[in-house]
């Protein structure tokens, strides 16, 4: 059993003992029944949320009830579920969460706009996860698009500062609509630590030469050689430097046309 499974048990025979002492209490019902849901088990948390609907109001059990029905995969009934707790408590994080959740999962990218902006309004905390979900929503969507998509990640990085996730999110929507340099700027914006691996020298030499500039490309592609000569090798560097010879030719080959074209009369 690992830390956060034992943690997850703990909390369930603490609840045990509460739904013990206060068997007419719903709340206790609809706590244990969470915690039923984190650590996998279902039947259980069902057992508790239809008798915590007996013991009140059964509104008050829909945000843990939707959350059963979205882990059961019933994205339509967790929905419903959702809807209705939110009616009467706008705020409720979690519900937000996962109807945003699920409503982007149905591609209803509009709806669930609408509830990551609540979540943005909600707290300052959160996860870049959210922010990188809502711009690539925003990024399908033709009312919106890419550039809106990009403004909403480099408004939240301008708030926390620079998040490498964040900002490899939005090379990678650049490098999608073939903003070349747009790409190359932000890649340069990452990290030291980042900029010293021969992963990211060679994904500046990549894009380097999608870019048209080979003669740029041809120093990177030479450091990352070098880099890679002399780390401790890995399933992954070992792929990395594979690609570093036809990546090599590609930059010598289009640097000497080039060349050549500005030598004709």
């Amino acid at each position: 059993m690992v830390l956060g499974d034992a943690a997850i048990e703990n909390q369930i025979r603490e609840l045990d003992s509460r739904v013990q002492a206060y068997p007419d209490e719903q709340q206790w019902r609809i706590l244990r029944a969470r915690a039923y849901i984190d650590a996998g088990r279902y039947d259980d948390a069902m057992e508790d949320i239809r008798a915590a609907q007996a013991l009140g109001d059964p509104a008050v059990v829909s945000s843990v009830y939707g959350v059963l029905l979205y882990r059961r995969g019933d994205l339509e009934a967790a929905r419903k579920q959702f809807d209705r707790y939110l009616s009467v408590h706008p705020g409720h994080r979690t519900s937000l969460e996962y109807r945003a959740r699920l409503l982007r999962d149905a591609g209803e990218y509009e709806l669930a706009l609408a509830d990551y902006q609540r979540l943005f309004s909600l707290s300052d905390e959160l996860d870049p996860g959210y922010y990188t979900s809502a711009a690539d929503m925003l990024a399908a969507l033709p009312d919106y698009g890419t550039d809106e998509a990009l403004a909403l990640l480099d408004a939240r990085m301008e708030t926390i500062g620079p998040v490498t996730s964040l900002q490899r999110h939005a090379i990678g929507l650049e490098k999608g609509r073939g903003n070349y340099p747009a790409a190359i700027s932000r890649l340069s914006m990452l990290d030291q630590r980042l900029r010293a691996t021969p992963e990211w020298q060679v994904e500046m030499a990549e894009l380097l030469l999608l870019a048209g500039r080979p003669d740029e490309a041809l120093p990177y592609i030479l450091v990352a050689e070098e880099q890679l000569g002399s780390v401790r090798q890995t399933g992954a560097r070992r792929k990395l430097a594979a690609k570093l010879p036809e990546l090599k030719r590609k930059a010598q080959e289009a640097t000497e046309a080039g060349t050549a074209v500005q030598a004709s009369p």
